[in-house]
């Protein structure tokens, strides 16, 4: 703890001799809030203010029956002057000397008046004015039915058999806090990340930049205390633009509330303390626990960057996910539960919104905060992994970037760098949403076929022009000896994991879970031969050569064996793009590239792929035959009992797979 202190002591100072971090962190949220809420109210009242004041002119012919009805309307608009948007002039033809901002025609047609408006909606002033004019005809046109009504002697309860009334249970305060609650989350959340952003590049970029990280590791401290220090500096400076954005928000709301409306002032007023104190303690809970994620990801991603430019670079799309998402509380029909508490982000924009609604549900609050600070802990975990390699703290980045050369530049046998990785699987993720997409609005089972065409000709493609070893890189060998009894087993365990934790995931994401089984009930339909060639033999070639072959092998020749089985699962179960078949997806995808290190061949993985998805086809196809034969998978859902078991066998078999794989490997 004396060393760790001394390296947190140590990134501090190195933060605030950087006057721009000081800057963000301290003068922005001071400001920002300010600025943004004191000042927009007092322009828009000053606007509004404007409105009120300025007399918009209604124009009308001289001849007409529009003589007789002017003088009804501005009684009407005398009695009515203060309940209307604004002031209004009436000027006949003759009259007008500077235009009008409206113009009144009003026709007899057999028993009716017909009342036509003539604005420009390009024109502010005309919009205000039609909007006035239209509330005073609408009085008038009541004034007409009552007299009617009269006429006829009739009451006018005749015409309002049902009068309707609703009643806002929420307080005005409360009410305002649910729709200002999302929009407020979201500045909260970009404040706290550029309080993060800057530190974070100094304090890990910067160090390459200035030549100190070497000697820093040449300290006497573990590579977990490095790291660690340099996160805690972070954090605190990003928990501080934390409190100080919570601060500046909360006194800029209160400066309105009794500087400017006293309805909203007694409103206010009436909140209890208590509720107050909570509400303030859970805000800032909430924002702690969301400066330490916000944090872990921004060190996360700037260890990779050689400059600071080159982390700009890294953090902008990092910057625009995490606004995107910080904007989901904006979102009416979007609610903090059980579900949504799980996504990290959008939980906290999500709760700002309940929070600030008054509208406290303990239980959902604490898995929110908890499961940021469990992910904080998982990406902190990471990036102390990330300090142990030097490949990672040294590496070129995306300056390794080498598609661009010619070809005759290339060796033979060159294997694609990192960059050149992350640039096809981001080429063939683009391929696949826009062509892919473009052909499945047609077809969902033509975009199937295409999508697998793309995701097995990139990678052939690269790997071609790169003039790499094929052979090599995708694994096409044969198996070693003895590994295809342990690599069955492995499978048949990661399969049965993934039921127990798909079952779980259906029911935390059962709209996610309904769109999966849609678009494969639509693929279901064709014949089965086709179904399985598309479904299960196009991904199994094509999937595995892609992740299995060119992302595994390039990642295994920069990191090793451990790092490229985690990350090469991780893509593969994101590019699935689904909640519900990200992890499940991920688990198989680890399973099947541990089976390609033990092994060395790409064909055993390539054949249980195609068991895996040809088995999940025909239970789609043929439902009846599957439930006599296994009749767990009639179920719409699994129950507890099943899960466990599931999850039980699953972890036997794996804890029998792999010591069987890695016997063999030991025997060759």
């Amino acid at each position: 703890m004396r060393r760790l202190r001394t390296l947190v002591k140590k990134e501090i100072m190195d933060i605030l001799r950087d006057k721009k971090t000081l800057i963000i962190m301290v003068i922005v949220p001071l400001l920002l809030y300010p600025s943004i809420i004191i000042g927009m109210t007092l322009v828009m009242n000053m606007v509004f203010s404007s409105q009120e004041e300025q007399v918009y002119t209604v124009g009308y012919p001289v001849a007409g029956i529009e003589e007789e009805i002017i003088p009804e309307l501005q009684r009407l608009y005398e009695e009515n002057e203060e309940e209307l948007v604004c002031k209004l002039t009436f000027l006949s033809e003759e009259e007008l000397q500077n235009g009008h901002d409206v113009w009144l025609l009003v026709e007899q047609r057999e028993d009716s008046l017909y009342a036509e408006i003539a604005y420009a909606s390009t024109d502010q002033a005309s919009n205000y004015a039609e909007s006035a004019l239209s509330e005073l005809l609408d009085l008038y046109k009541e004034e007409l039915l009552k007299e009617k009504l009269n006429e006829e002697g009739l009451k006018e309860q005749f015409l309002q058999p049902l009068v309707q009334k609703s009643i806002d249970s929420a307080t005005e305060s409360e009410s305002m806090g649910m729709s200002l609650g999302g929009s407020i989350g979201m500045l909260l959340i970009t404040t706290v990340l550029l309080g993060a952003f800057y530190p974070a590049v100094d304090i890990t970029t910067g160090e390459k930049e200035r030549g100190t990280l070497e000697t820093l590791l040449t300290l006497p401290v573990t590579n977990f205390q490095m790291i660690m220090s340099k996160y805690i500096a972070v954090s605190m400076f990003a928990c501080a633009t934390a409190i100080l954005s919570i601060v500046a928000l909360g006194g800029s709301v209160l400066f309105l509330v009794f500087g400017v409306s006293t309805e909203l002032a007694a409103e206010f007023q009436g909140i209890a303390v208590q509720t107050v104190i909570v509400l303030v303690l859970l805000l800032l809970l909430a924002m702690i626990t969301t400066a330490l994620l916000i944090t872990a990801i921004c060190m996360c991603f700037c260890v990779f960057a050689k400059s600071n430019k080159e982390a700009n670079n890294y953090m902008t799309p990092v910057m625009l996910i995490i606004m995107f998402a910080s904007m989901v509380g904006m979102i009416p029909s979007v609610e903090l539960n059980y579900q949504t508490a799980l996504i990290p982000l959008v939980n906290v924009s999500l709760l700002m919104k309940q929070l600030l609604a008054q509208h406290f549900d303990f239980a959902v609050i604490g898995v929110t905060i908890a499961v940021n600070f469990a992910y904080s802990i998982i990406i902190i975990w990471i990036l102390a992994k990330m300090y142990d390699s030097e490949n990672v703290l040294f590496q070129d980045g995306f300056q390794s970037i080498r598609l661009f050369q010619k070809r005759s530049e290339f060796e033979k046998g060159t294997v694609p760098a990192v960059g050149d990785l992350v640039m096809s699987i981001v080429v063939i993720l683009l391929l696949v949403l826009y062509v892919g997409s473009a052909v499945s609005v047609r077809s969902t089972f033509a975009g199937t076929i295409v999508n697998q065409v793309i995701i097995f000709a990139v990678p052939v493609l690269v790997t071609w022009y790169m003039k790499s070893n094929q052979k090599e890189l995708f694994s096409f060998k044969k198996p070693k000896k003895g590994t295809i009894p342990g690599s069955i087993v492995l499978y048949l365990g990661t399969y049965c994991l993934e039921m127990a934790i798909a079952g779980i995931l259906i029911k935390a994401f059962p709209a996610s879970a309904e769109n999966v089984s849609m678009s494969f009930e639509q693929l279901a339909k064709q014949p089965v031969i086709l179904m399985l060639i598309v479904m299960a033999l196009m991904p199994a070639i094509g999937e595995e050569i892609c992740f299995r072959g060119f992302l595994y092998g390039g990642l295994k020749n920069k990191y090793g064996v451990k790092w490229a089985v985690v990350l090469s699962a991780i893509v593969f179960g994101a590019f699935h793009m689904s909640l519900v078949k990200l992890l499940p997806t991920a688990m198989l995808g680890a399973c099947l590239a541990y089976i390609v290190s033990v092994s060395g061949s790409i064909y055993i993985g390539m054949v249980l792929h195609f068991v895996n998805n040809a088995f999940s086809m025909l239970q789609m196809k043929y439902p009846d035959v599957f439930a006599k034969l296994f009749p767990v998978f009639a179920k719409p859902e699994l129950t507890l009992g099943d899960t466990l078991i599931f999850m039980g066998v699953g972890l036997i078999m794996i804890s029998i797979g792999i010591p069987l794989l890695k016997k063999q490997k030991n025997k060759t």
